[in-house]
Parts: C-alpha cells; structure tokens; sequence
C-alpha cells in the first residue's frame, strides 16, 4: 500500500459528501480488558454517550451483533469527562484498556494499536486510510464537518440580514443584531472548554493556517513554522474583537455546552458557530426555524474543516479476532446500526459503498455550503505520521478562553508553542 500523508485523509471526504448530497466497565490486566469463560467471549468497548450518541445509539450497533455472534458479549467501558483521550490514557495505565476505543487517532503514535487486517481495510475509502510508520493501526469511522453558523431565520428577516458573502459581512451582521438590541453569538464554557473559540478557530484559523501554510502539520513538527505566526494571530484577534465589541452572549463561559445550545434554540442569541451534530438536533426534531450558513474566511480561501473519528484493536488484546467480526458486521453485515449512530450525530460513512440515512432541510443545507470547497481536515486532529500530539487541543481550548477573557493574543500562541514542544517531548 502506497504511504499516504498527512493530509491525504481529507480527499476522499469532499467526494463523499457530494455523494451523501445526492444519495440520500472493563476487566483488568494487560489482555486489553478482556474477560472470557468457557463458552462466551467478552468484547470490551470503549466509548462515550452525549445528548445525540446515547446509550440506544450504541445498543443498536450492540444487540444485533450479539443476536448474530451468541459467542460473543460486548461489554460498554464509557469514558468520561472532557478529555476523552486523558481518560483512554489512565485506562491504558492502569491496565484497564479496553479491546477496541473509539477516537483512536490521537492514542496512535502511542503504539498500542493493532495493524487493522487488509479485510477490513479494503471496505474503507483509501484515501482515508492513514499510515503511521508505514502501518494502518486505525479505522476511520466517520467523517465530520466542524465551523459552520447556525442562526435564527425570524432574527435575520426582521433586520432583513442575509448570509454573509464575506467576513465583513459577518461582523456587519454581528454588529447590526446587537444595534437591535439582541445578542449575536452564543457560546459556552463551563465543563466543555471546547465550546468557547474552538469552532470559531476552526471555522477562520484551521482554514487560513490550510490556505497559507498547506503543510503546516509536517513544519511544525519539524521546527518550520510555530503557532505564533501572522495567520494564527489575525485569526485570534479577530476573534477577540467580536468579544470585545459584545457579540457574545454575556455570562456564555458560564454554560455547558448542552446549556448553551439550548440557550441558543430558546432565542437567546441569534447564532451559534457549531459543528455538524447540530444538524441532527434540528432535523430530527423538524426544527425549520434555524438556517446555516459558513462563516467566510477572511482571506476569502473556501475552504471546509472535516476530520475522520478513528477506531482502535488494543495490540495486547487476546479479543482480536472477535473485534474484527465487529467491524465487519458493523460496516457491512447489518449497517442499520451504523446508520443510526451517523444519523444521531450528523456524522458521514467512510466506506466504500456509502451508509446513507434520510437527511433533513439542515443537514442537506451544511453540505450544499461546501459543495465546491476544498476538504482540510481539523488541525489537531490530523492523522498520520506528524500527528498533532495528544493534550494539544485541550490545551488550546482552555487558552482561547483566555483570549476571550482578554489575555494577550501572542503570549498566549507562545504558549501554544512551549506546550507543542513538551508534548512532542514527552513522547
């Protein structure tokens, strides 16, 4: 198989999503986690559950693949708390690690996954396939589109605004909402730090940091570049400036992001920057309300931010061969279940032949924003050989908020630069 780089991930993700357009508690000790008796294996399973992946999510996937394979019992290890990768760490240090996790890929420079079997590979999109040190040791589940702005369609038509063609137009807009003496933006902060800039970052910084530096992930790690250059500093001061101007929804660092986005359905702020998942919230409860539009980039590059979710086969797991059957029941076998999980989430197939669900006026709008974009995939989480290390993003989350608290835009990017180089350290 021809090495695949970086950035090569992201291709077959514009393709996909113009043909979905169109066409639509863990054992312990080094064993992975895995418990068996005589007669039934049991498969351990880590994952995680949010207000749209719940536990009938997971169980739709589960339950028939028990029925199909009576031998084998899959076991639920759910992972807590914000930082879904620090939690699979202390689970792999304590021995606890489970056969198969879900955001595998910033646990995969780490070495503990197994090379995925080339039966399982071949029902993937190649170019989704990313290699670490010659090996593919992860599968790409899903794809997911991040940045885009929903707003208020009764807001916008009682100030007779439209959709932004350009990033003044954003900031006009924001502007002319809190003349009207409502709030423009919301976002959240409490318990999910990630809800504060990070999809503002990725909807202006992830896409100019493409457009400007193409190979940014492969020169940072090689000491080219640092994340204190002009793009990442225009792109956080912008961003500061919508703060400070009052576009955001004041005591929003107080709320979850639940809290906020249903803050932002109640009428409270006229827009939300959010990731894809939103759709599915709005579709699924005929919620005609809402529009959705991307926030154009400010040196007018259109460009989308997507990434593929990764699962792993823990490499000391004695379960291996029963993960596999998992997989492949999963993503061929009886896909109803994995149709599901998309659907629940605004989530999109990575296989060969495309798992499709009914998709809503919003949903079908998000991909008709970026029909015609280029497809990068999300800074932090781009696979392969220079892999952002795992902590970077939290790290990043809390530091932008403190760039909407005021703190100081480029001593906060060299922070971003000491803490890059003590994880890389760390490794």
């Amino acid at each position: 198989m021809k090495k695949r780089k970086v950035l090569s991930v992201i291709t077959a993700v514009a393709c996909l999503s113009a043909m979905l357009i169109t066409g639509c508690g863990s054992g312990k000790g080094s064993e992975g986690g895995s418990k068996e008796t005589s007669d039934q294996t049991t498969l351990t399973f880590g994952c995680f559950e949010t207000d749209n992946v719940t536990s009938e999510v997971w169980d739709a996937i589960i339950k028939p693949f028990e029925e199909a394979h009576p031998e084998i019992k899959v076991e639920k290890v759910m992972a807590t708390g914000d930082d879904r990768t620090a939690f699979w760490r202390t689970k792999l240090n304590s021995g606890e690690f489970p056969d198969i996790v879900i955001e595998a890929q910033n646990l995969s420079r780490m070495g503990i996954f197994a090379e995925v079997p080339e039966d399982v590979q071949t029902l993937i999109n190649d170019d989704l396939l990313t290699e670490f040190e010659g090996k593919v040791i992860d599968v790409p589940m899903t794809v997911q589109y991040k940045g885009q702005c929903y707003y208020n369609k009764d807001v916008f038509e009682e100030l007779k605004l439209e959709e932004p063609k350009t990033y003044d137009d954003f900031v006009n807009i924001c502007k002319t909402i809190k003349d009207a003496g409502k709030t423009p933006l919301m976002c959240g902060g409490t318990g999910d730090t990630w809800a504060t800039g990070s999809m503002y970052w990725i909807a202006e910084g992830d896409t100019m940091l493409k457009n400007t530096y193409p190979d940014f992930v492969k020169d940072l790690a090689e000491g080219n570049i640092k994340w204190n250059n002009d793009v990442s500093k225009k792109v956080l001061t912008a961003y500061q400036d919508l703060v400070k101007n009052g576009y955001y929804y004041e005591g929003g660092l107080s709320l979850s992001y639940s809290q906020c986005a249903d803050a932002f359905l109640k009428g409270d702020a006229a827009m939300l920057i959010d990731g894809s998942w939103m759709n599915a919230t709005l579709d699924n409860a005929g919620n005609e309300d809402y529009g959705v539009f991307v926030i154009p980039t400010m040196d007018g590059s259109k460009i989308a931010v997507g990434n593929t979710s990764t699962w792993g086969v823990y490499k000391d797991s004695k379960n291996q061969e029963a993960a596999w059957e998992f997989f492949k029941y999963l993503l061929t076998e009886n896909t109803d279940g994995y149709a599901k999980w998309l659907a629940a989430d605004g989530l999109f197939s990575t296989t060969k032949e495309p798992v499709t669900y009914d998709m809503g006026p919003v949903t079908t709008k998000y991909l008709e924003n970026i029909d015609g974009y280029e497809v990068t995939c999300e800074t932090c989480l781009t696979a392969g050989d220079y892999i952002i290390p795992s902590g970077m993003q939290s790290f990043i989350d809390k530091s932008l908020q403190n760039v909407y608290n005021g703190a100081d835009v480029s001593k906060e990017l060299d922070n971003w630069d000491a803490e890059y180089q003590r994880l890389m350290d760390a490794q």
